[in-house]
């Protein structure tokens, strides 16, 4: 399915909800784990939505994350069961990652981004040309 442009499917393991990620992040929040794997689909489909290919969610406040899963208590105690569980990881500098997401579905984004580029005509690199060559003396890349 395509929402303006944008592919709205994203793959989710026909094993999740056996999933040990899964069952000790249920059991950490004292979820039942249908519950679990609806508020990691909600997180899942942000990322989707936002073409996030590399699984890296930065330093996303722990009052979004917990926004976007609709949860209700303490953020930080969400936060704090998907890193616990590895369903989220954090990065080296200090940001959070969705576990094994570039692998599930951040190929087949960045193989629809090129897609969509190359039916453009354009593409990251042309953009970056074209940018560098219209620069004004002034400017300064760093």
């Amino acid at each position: 399915m395509k929402s303006r442009g944008l592919t709205t499917w994203f793959a989710v393991d026909t094993l999740v909800h056996v999933s040990p990620k899964v069952l000790f992040f249920a059991e950490d929040l004292k979820l039942d784990v249908d519950t679990a794997v609806g508020k990691l689909t909600r997180l899942w489909a942000w990322a989707k939505l936002a073409q996030n290919e590399s699984g890296v969610i930065g330093a996303l406040p722990d009052a979004e994350i917990a926004g976007i899963m609709r949860w209700r208590k303490k953020p930080d105690v969400l936060v704090n069961a998907l890193i616990h569980s590895g369903l989220l990881e954090t990065t080296d500098d200090g940001g959070l990652c969705i576990h094994g997401w570039y692998e599930a579905n951040g190929k087949s984004a960045e193989k629809a981004r090129r897609d969509r580029e190359r039916k453009r005509g354009t593409s990251r690199d042309t953009e970056t040309e074209t940018r560098t060559n219209t620069k004004t003396e002034t400017e300064t890349f760093f």
